[in-house]
């Protein structure tokens, strides 16, 4: 039944006020742009049944309170904060995304990553990378919580601020593994090198050793700089290729993502092809 009402994210925090609160039902107060959605977009009218969704794996059934004049717009809850409806654990292993976003579409970008799966999202400006629209952090965090409203996700990918690509790729590797102490697999999607493996090989080849996590970083559309590619080998990413052609960043990320996702769900149905030779 979940899965047939619209979604409204919010911060899981306000659910903890809700608690707070010692109501007879759990009211959460609706900011303007919440009800706006929910009465002009959704058309939902007092009494309707809705999804309230924390980002952080759970799930709660809500209805659209009555306005009360003098009040801002609210939802009750159907169970308390603390006995959510639906509840899932993270995804393993994590999924993540390092890209240098395009000139153009880096919104689209992000919303197809995290509607494909996509658990940790890393934007780079690389050496050959184009000046663009700058990245405005409240518009990207919209874009994210629009798409796992439309998806129906429980768990808000992470996104982190823009980071020079040759010091991302030569540190995240090791300050990762110092920290989690858990097997992680970093692959480099890079072009114009004879003999690499795809990255379904790649990944493939990984379904028995477990990693905590599966990285992929795409380049920009004039490719890793020579510093770059050792920068990042030198860190312990395993450079794979996409494919014979050469694709443009937004192809190359949605693909990568795309197997990525593919290749996590066919390990939780225990369904995952035996590496490749």
């Amino acid at each position: 039944m979940a899965r047939e009402w619209r979604r409204l994210l919010i911060a899981p925090g306000r659910l903890d006020a809700a608690l707070d609160a010692q109501l007879e039902a759990a009211v959460v107060a609706l900011e303007p742009a919440e009800a706006h959605y929910l009465r002009r977009v959704l058309r939902l009218r007092p009494g309707e049944r809705f999804a309230l969704v924390d980002g952080a794996g759970h799930l709660w059934s809500a209805t659209l309170a009555p306005d009360a004049p003098g009040q801002p717009a609210r939802a009750l809850l159907d169970q308390s904060p603390g006995q959510p409806l639906q509840s899932e654990p993270p995804p393993a292993p994590r999924l993540r995304l390092a890209v240098a976003l395009p000139r153009q579409d880096a919104d689209v970008l992000l919303r197809m990553a995290c509607e494909l799966g996509i658990d940790h999202l890393t934007p780079l400006r690389a050496a050959h990378s184009t000046a663009g629209d700058p990245l405005r952090p409240q518009r990207q965090a919209a874009i994210l919580g629009e798409a796992i409203e439309q998806c129906e996700r429980l768990w808000l990918p992470r996104l982190d601020a823009v980071q020079p690509a040759e010091a991302f790729l030569a540190s995240s590797a090791t300050a990762a593994a110092e920290q989690s102490q858990q097997a992680l697999l970093r692959l480099l999607a890079t072009t114009r090198r004879a003999g690499l493996p795809s990255l379904q090989q790649r990944l493939d080849a990984a379904t028995g050793s477990g990693p905590a996590e599966v990285g992929v970083a795409i380049g920009p559309e004039g490719g890793w700089s020579p510093a770059e590619e050792q920068a990042a080998e030198a860190a312990g990413w395993q450079p794979v290729s996409l494919g014979a052609t050469i694709l443009r960043t937004s192809t190359a990320a949605v693909s990568a993502a795309a197997l990525l996702a593919a290749w996590r769900s066919g390990l939780s149905c225990g369904t995952s092809r035996p590496p490749s030779p």
